[in-house]
């Protein structure tokens, strides 16, 4: 594992536990060109010119309201492996 990889794990690993972005997985997922807003988890620009991926979480159970997150490929496969570990930590305790 390179260490950008390290890096952006350790950014959503603290980014789940401050609750800046979800622990559990999302209602929906959707990909598609970088809209220009800010990655959720590194802060820089999804360019028009670059692969981005949309996760949707409910608010609740009702799925009445999502909240939306932009991420990186890179960043979200971290987020996506930050959550399933910590979900088979929690499931192992």
């Amino acid at each position: 594992m390179d260490e950008e990889c390290t890096t952006l794990r350790d950014r959503a690993r603290s980014a789940i536990k401050s609750g800046r972005l979800p622990s559990g997985k999302p209602a929906r997922t959707l990909g598609g060109l970088g809209s220009g807003r800010s990655c959720a988890l590194c802060s820089t620009l999804l360019l028009p010119t670059q692969m981005e991926i949309e996760i949707e979480v409910a608010l609740d159970a009702s799925m009445q309201g999502l909240d939306k997150y932009h991420l990186h490929p890179r960043c979200f496969a971290a987020w996506e492996f930050e959550i399933q570990t910590l979900s088979a930590q929690g499931a192992g305790a």
